[in-house]
């Protein structure tokens, strides 16, 4: 078995630290049980993208991807792939969910001040509100923040899970894994909850309109409570979730399709024009919907282009011509 990558080592020894820093808090994560559980979705991601692939393969006649993946080394750096980046998913997850018992204070006031200083005046939250505040317009952004994020994730970690080149999903895995677990740490940071949240009455009035967001957003805001209630030792209503901590500052949802779009650039151009179109949407719609400001997408494309391009050039990966070998 090849050493221990990159993606590996920095995910344990980030959810080691973690672990010594929250310990107390490892009730409410279950670290183990939702490894097994977001290792087990990783699996099927992977596994329908090699069906996909494998089925273009076999229309066009050629064996050679069935030939690559069938190697014991190409198998087993999947199953390595599947496991570490459930462990991200699960240190991720930890670290936002117990962020308002670790740090409770806010910064919305802050990142609201800096989103008008940089809209020299203006409010961008606001300012898209007033520009999509159609009911029709309001519908359809809503519809595509709730499923676009979804859709592309899926999309994503089938296609580069079921990449046949070892150096491709490596360097994907990598910076992957720094892109989540470091948005992590910067949430408990720098903790926010969004404007939807801090500044409310601006969303409420817009609320039989953007339904699916403010349902979703109400489902969060329990879980924050019910783990505020855990650690002051009183009884959750409803089981927590590892998935539904909140956090603003900066958002991972344009990051990761920032990311993914980087990478698309290099290898797959129909790849590009698809995560273009989701990086736009779901940057205008985390404002429109109230999950983030504008700082927060800004930050979070900023850190997504530092993931890929170390990713990248750590793995010498100069041209999409050389990205098979």
């Amino acid at each position: 078995m090849k050493r221990p990558y990159f993606f590996e080592l920095f995910t344990v020894a980030n959810l080691a630290a973690f672990a010594l820093f929250a310990h107390a808090s490892s009730p409410l994560a279950n670290p183990l049980l939702n490894w097994l559980s977001f290792s087990f979705g990783l699996a099927l991601h992977a596994l329908a993208g090699i069906a996909v692939r494998a089925s273009i393969a076999k229309l066009r006649g050629d064996r050679t991807y069935v030939a690559i993946i069938r190697k014991p080394a190409w198998l087993l750096d999947t199953l390595r792939l599947v496991l570490a980046g459930g462990l991200v998913v699960v240190t991720y997850g930890w670290i936002k969910l117990v962020v308002p018992v670790y740090h409770p204070t806010r910064f919305d006031q802050q990142l609201w001040d800096l989103d008008q200083t940089l809209g020299l005046g203006f409010s961008p939250n606001i300012l898209l509100l007033d520009l999509f505040g159609r009911p029709l317009f309001l519908h359809a952004i809503d519809w595509l923040y709730a499923n676009v994020f979804f859709v592309s994730s899926m999309i994503a970690f089938a296609y580069f899970l079921s990449e046949p080149s070892r150096r491709v999903r490596i360097a994907f895995a990598n910076g992957n894994a720094v892109l989540w677990i470091a948005g992590a740490w910067l949430y408990l940071l720098v903790p926010s909850v969004g404007p939807a949240y801090g500044f409310p009455d601006l969303w409420l009035a817009h609320e039989a309109a953007l339904q699916r967001t403010q349902n979703f957003q109400a489902l969060l805001m329990r879980n924050y409570q019910n783990v505020l209630r855990a650690a002051s030792g009183q009884r959750p209503t409803a089981p927590v979730r590892i998935i539904f901590g909140i956090g603003a500052f900066p958002s991972l949802h344009v990051a990761f399709q920032t990311y993914v779009f980087f990478w698309m650039r290099r290898i797959w151009t129909s790849g590009e024009v698809l995560f273009a179109l989701f990086v736009v949407t779901i940057f205008i719609g985390s404002m429109v919907t109230g999950w983030h400001y504008m700082i927060d997408g800004l930050a979070g494309a900023a850190l997504a282009f530092a993931c890929y391009a170390c990713a990248w050039r750590a793995a010498r990966l100069s041209r999409w011509q050389q990205l098979r070998h």
